[in-house]
Formats: structure tokens, sequence, C-alpha cells
């Protein structure tokens, strides 16, 4: 293991014990498996795991609108929404449905990144499981976030002392919440990787800022090999040169192959090699949760990350008690996954060759960033 300031796990049973509803994609247990994991894989010494936080309206008011909070801790308490509440706030949606904790679920995602900023404000890393609802608005919900709690930890570290802050969200979908939070911040360079022409769709090409916005839409069946050069050759240089104090990561799992919410092709290993690599540009690192939608693949990816913040080497093969916990776990979309994904931590690489497309793109963002 190498010799790293000791990193810090935040989660919270509230995960465990709430859900979106049995047909809605976070339906599927993700916090409390990625828990479950690092226990079954015997990591819990080797990082100091602290609770959550559930986020007070004060504290929530200091960027979502004082009507929204109000609205909705008054629906999770009647577990009615009007129509009057569903247009204005856009609850009781599909996205957003009515259910017992959705008030305090978010907060708690909420408390936990900006638990996250504190314990990494003087150096370290720290991982807010629950955390990265970046669609999140400041007056209505957003593709099932009801609140940002990204932006709550960047406003936590700036009042920390630490104003300089580099974002990187590797979610299949653009952060459209942070981004519309923080439009005219010239201290917050956003990079966003995403899926081109999905939803939300923000974070164009056209879109692109240099040392400010960093807007990647990749078309869809994008590889291992197109994603890793666009990393090497563009996020990497970028954050480099904008010198951040800290780093705050969005950990989305849904750019993953089998995932039923895009159809970006990569594997576990990239995002692990990506996130290996934005760890050696700052002393101070949050990383958050985010999407993702196949139960199997999250609770790897997700978990390999927490070995990564560790130093720990990640094995080849599951042991038993983990790859029970990932036999047990049950999804409406899909059965089993191959016999693999319980033996083996990696995924199969997926290389493929380097599309024009990706050329076309690459050279654009390069004239963009003066790279």
């Amino acid at each position: 293991m190498n010799s790293i300031i000791q990193p810090f796990m935040i989660g919270s049973e509230i995960y465990r014990q709430s859900s979106f509803g049995i047909n809605h994609p976070l339906a599927i247990p993700r916090v409390s498996t990625v828990l479950d994991m690092t226990k079954a894989l015997g990591w819990c010494d080797l990082g100091e795991y602290r609770t959550a936080p559930c986020a007070k309206p004060k504290l929530l008011q200091q960027f979502h609108s004082p009507n929204y909070i109000t609205a909705l801790q008054s629906i999770e308490y009647s577990q009615e929404v009007t129509a009057v509440e569903r247009k204005i706030y856009n609850i009781g949606t599909l996205s957003n449905p009515v259910f017992s904790e959705m008030f305090q679920r978010p907060a708690t995602s909420v408390g936990s990144s900006v638990l996250a900023a504190e314990l990494v404000a003087c150096g370290g890393r720290a991982y807010s499981l629950g955390g990265g609802l970046h669609h999140g608005m400041a007056t209505h919900a957003n593709g099932f976030c009801f609140l940002n709690d990204l932006v709550f930890a960047i406003r936590r570290l700036r009042s920390l002392g630490i104003q300089r802050v580099a974002y990187v969200d590797l979610d299949a979908h653009h952060c459209d919440g942070v981004e519309v939070a923080f439009e005219s911040d010239n201290d917050l360079l956003i990079v966003s990787t995403h899926e081109a022409l999905r939803w939300p769709y923000s974070g164009k090409l056209k879109d692109n800022s240099q040392d400010k916005r960093v807007n990647i839409p990749l078309p869809k069946a994008c590889n291992d090999d197109e994603f890793l050069l666009i990393v090497d050759q563009v996020i990497l240089p970028v954050i480099q040169r904008f010198a951040p104090e800290a780093l705050l990561i969005q950990g989305g799992a849904d750019a993953l192959c089998d995932d039923p919410l895009s159809r970006m092709c990569l594997s576990n290993n990239v995002l692990w090699d990506t996130f290996t690599n934005l760890l050696e540009l700052s002393d101070k690192v949050v990383l958050t949760g985010g999407g993702g939608y196949n139960p199997w693949a999250v609770a790897r990816l997700w978990t390999g990350f927490w070995a990564i913040m560790c130093g720990r080497q990640l094995p080849s093969e599951l042991n038993a008690p983990a790859s029970s916990i990932l036999r047990n776990l049950h999804w409406a979309r899909k059965s089993k996954p191959e016999e693999s994904v319980f033996q083996y931590f990696h995924d199969v690489p997926n290389k493929g060759i380097i599309r024009s497309e990706i050329q076309e793109l690459l050279d654009y963002l390069k004239r963009v960033h003066l790279l």
C-alpha cells in the first residue's frame, strides 16, 4: 500500500432502507452493497468510516429556494403532491417520485458531501458514497436528484479557504445542475465526459471555454482506448494547467457496458485508471457516487474506487464472501450477469480502434483549450 493520508468513507443506512420505488432505475441497492463488499473484502481497517449526517433545512436553503425545501419536507410527510406542486417542483413524476424518504435521503447525501469537503480541507481523501446528485436545481428536482450535494461540497470548500476547485464528472449524463449553479464562477473548472445526444442534452461541444468548461460529449459505443486518449491528451493536461487546490470527482458508473441508461461501452478498468491518474493532481480529493443502474457493475466499480483511494492493489479474483454478495443481488432488467462478474473484479477490457469522430472531437478540444 502506498504511503497516503488515511482516507474516509462516508455512508448511511438510509440508502439501504429507502427506495425510489420498485420500477425506478434507483430501485437497486448501491451504497449498501459497496459497504457490504468492503467489509467482505476486509478493507474496513484501511480507512475510517463516518456516518453521513442529514443536512438541515437552514443549510439547504443557502442554495435551494426556501419554498422548495419546505415543499419537499411537506410532501415527504404527507406522501401527497398537488398538481401545482408537481408542475412547480417537478416532484411526483416518473423520474422524481414521491417516496417515504424523499427529503431525508437527498439531505443525507448533502450532509455526506459537506462532511467529505470538511475532512479533506487540510489534505486527504474522502468518499461520499451517496453523493453525486449533479442534476439537482435550486428550485426543483431534476433527473432523480432532489437536491445537489456537489454544489454544497464546493461551497463548503470555499468557506474553508479553498478557492480554486476542479470538478470532474465521469457520469454518462452531463452535470447540468452543477454547471448552472456556478455559471459565472471563474475559479471552478468543470470537466464533464458524457454521452452525446443523451438527456439532459446540455454540455454541448460549443459550450467549451478555456480553463472554465471542458464539455466532452462522447459518441455512443465509446471504448476504453478512445476514452483514455481523451483523458491523457485533454483532461489531465487541462487540470494540471488549472492547478486546483482541491479536486472533486463525480464517479458515476453509468458509462460502463450494460448500463440501461446509456450506450457507452467502457470497462471498469478505464475508470479506475482515470481515477488513479486524477488522484495525482491534488492532495485534497473528494469522490462521490453518481449514476449507475446495473447493480453488479456499480458495486464492483465503486468498491474498486475505495481500494484505489486506500492505495490497495485491486485483487484479480473476488473472495467468497464478496462473490456471495454479488450473487444475491437482484435486478428486474436482467436475471444474472455472466459468471465472471461474480469471480473477478476487473471487466474484460473493451479495447478498440480510435474512430474518426473521436479524433475530430479530440482535435477540436485541443484547439479550444490550447493544448
